[in-house]
């Protein structure tokens, strides 16, 4: 170490500051601080910036540069001088080539941001490629060529026409077999039995209705004498006595008319075709006639 760096070593200690410190401020790399205090200049670009560096530290830590340099001055590296004896100072970069290395500088930061762009630009390009490529590539198409190469076609298969759907097939409605007209029984006529009128002891009726017709005659009340005659006087039921609850049934159908004698009328009851025939006297013996009318 020589003595001229013992003396700024002191100082800068005496200063309070580190070798980072006097760095930081002088702006000088610490390895050109560390070789001006060893003495040790062959480390730096060359005298003319060695004795710029010592001055810059002297300063910094509070000494007189002049008078220290003449103080060291022996210790001094000494800078070249040129033929008048001036000293040279060193190249000054032109302005090309400041240009050119303040431009290599920048390209120097760039290039890894535009490397780093160019990559990623390159692999987004190669992922859009192949997703649209699964998108648009289609199936290959077999049999467009034959063997000779010429290329040809197949026919498209003819389609057939759906055929339309067939209905299922209606069956025939049945016929219903013609209703036989229902032959509706005749009304049948309306039978009435009046009484045309009475002379002693015969009453006189007129019946008009059906042309089939029966007469009933009962002895419900006890026992009665009866007799019945037609026309021309031609006996029905010859003269007898009925007993209690006797009962004689006369087809009076084609007759015109018809006679009865009763002995005991109270207990004889007469029905002409199922209506009771109304005794108009009140008389014990009584003669009955009955003349019929067909409506048919």
């Amino acid at each position: 170490m020589s003595e001229l760096g013992t003396r700024l070593k002191e100082a800068r200690i005496a200063k309070g500051y580190s070798i980072e410190d006097l760095q930081e401020v002088t702006k000088i790399q610490k390895r050109y601080l560390a070789g001006i205090e060893e003495g040790n200049y062959s480390m730096m670009p060359g005298p003319f910036y060695a004795r710029a560096f010592i001055k810059q530290y002297a300063e910094a830590v509070g000494l007189q540069s002049d008078e220290l340099f003449e103080q060291y001055k022996s210790e001094l590296p000494v800078p070249a001088r040129d033929e008048s004896g001036a000293l040279i100072a060193p190249p000054t970069p032109s302005r090309r080539e400041t240009f050119a290395k303040h431009s290599s500088n920048r390209t120097g930061e760039i290039m890894p941001k535009v490397i780093v762009a160019l990559f990623i630009v390159v692999i987004l390009a190669v992922v859009v490629f192949f997703y649209s490529n699964l998108d648009t590539n289609d199936p290959i198409e077999e049999g467009t060529e034959n063997e000779g190469g010429v290329q040809y076609e197949e026919a498209a298969e003819e389609q057939t026409p759906a055929e339309p759907a067939k209905e299922p097939a209606k069956e025939p409605a049945k016929e219903e077999p013609a209703k036989e007209p229902v032959e509706k029984e005749p009304a049948k006529p309306k039978a009435s039995l009046d009484v045309k009128g009475s002379k002693g002891e015969t009453t006189t009726y007129a019946w008009t209705g059906p042309a089939k017709r029966e007469l009933v005659i009962k002895a419900s009340g006890g026992p009665s004498w009866v007799q019945a005659m037609g026309p021309n006087q031609k006996d029905l039921i010859p003269a007898r006595t009925m007993a209690k609850n006797d009962a004689e049934n006369i087809d009076v159908t084609g007759l015109s008319k018809i006679s009865i004698r009763l002995g005991a009328t109270p207990n004889v009851v007469l029905t002409l075709n199922g209506e009771p025939v109304k005794y108009t006297q009140d008389l014990l013996t009584q003669n009955i006639v009955i003349q019929f009318k067909d409506v048919e």
